[in-house]
């Protein structure tokens, strides 16, 4: 992914982001925390403040480590799914390095959304 150039960058995002009108971001970070990509639905704000943000994916980021920890015993993560009033989460591995981080709003069918995300990121 980091190789893509701009125009397949936008393309990868796009396709994620037309996938349902029920997501609101689309973000890829790498596992140190660093932003590689992010996309927002026109009209969404924020939850949270831009720190709640930052807290939330290093807990992210350090769950999935451990996820990855277990690996050998359990096997791979395909994905999470956090399920919240407001919203719901679902961190897909991206790469052996980044994660793909898509956030919906409760009103979608997110088994469904969750099977289109995975066909395209293969």
């Amino acid at each position: 992914m980091n190789e893509l150039n701009i125009v397949d960058q936008e393309k990868f995002l796009n396709s994620i982001m037309n996938i349902s009108g029920n997501i609101r971001y689309v973000m890829v970070y790498d596992l140190q925390g660093n932003m590689i990509h992010k996309r927002i639905m026109d009209g969404i704000t924020d939850h949270l403040t831009e720190q709640e943000n930052i807290t939330a994916l290093n807990h992210t980021i350090e769950s999935w480590n451990f996820r990855n920890s277990l690996s050998e015993k359990i096997g791979n993560a395909h994905y999470t799914l956090q399920v919240y009033d407001n919203l719901m989460r679902v961190i897909f591995p991206f790469g052996n390095e980044m994660l793909l981080i898509v956030t919906l709003d409760n009103a979608g069918a997110p088994n469904d959304i969750i099977h289109r995300i995975q066909k395209i990121i293969g």
